[in-house]
């Protein structure tokens, strides 16, 4: 398997995620937006337990972390812009996580009757969900950068 390959069968899933975030930051925050906040609660609580057993959310994120350890360790960093690519992938990974986690719990423990409080926290949401989906899809321009 030649590394071009490789790095096109690890860049494929790593797009396909973005995708997924692009959307979701988008769209079903455009619509997490027009709900009232009761509404928003319930809303992101059900997408939020969804999500964590989703096998295509699991799947398209996992096989770029899994691909990375053997391409590293096959090819090493050789392809400054690919790897430059994967290391920003793992940024905003680890940036969502950061962000966006600890937004799902609070919103799970607000009372559905406090207004601010889950505005506020929408509006948090929305920022962390815009900053996973700048990252992302910065990171699939850098590894597509790498084939030119």
């Amino acid at each position: 398997m030649t590394q071009t390959l490789v790095e096109i069968l690890l860049l494929v899933p790593t797009a396909l995620c973005a995708g997924f975030v692009i959307f979701l930051a988008g769209v079903i925050q455009r619509v997490m937006n027009d709900l009232d906040e009761a509404t928003f609660k319930r809303f992101l609580t059900m997408l939020h337990t969804r999500a964590l057993r989703s096998p295509y959310a699991i799947g398209v994120s996992s096989i770029t972390f899994v691909g990375m350890v053997p391409y590293f360790i096959y090819y090493g960093f050789s392809n400054r812009w690919f790897t430059a690519g994967l290391v920003l992938w793992v940024i905003a990974s680890i940036v969502s996580k950061a962000t966006a986690l600890p937004i799902y719990a609070r919103v799970d423990a607000i009372e559905s009757s406090d207004v601010s409080r889950l505005k506020e926290e929408r509006r948090k949401l929305q920022i962390a969900n815009i900053l996973r989906a700048t990252l992302s899809f910065a990171s699939v321009v850098l590894m597509v950068i790498g084939f030119v």
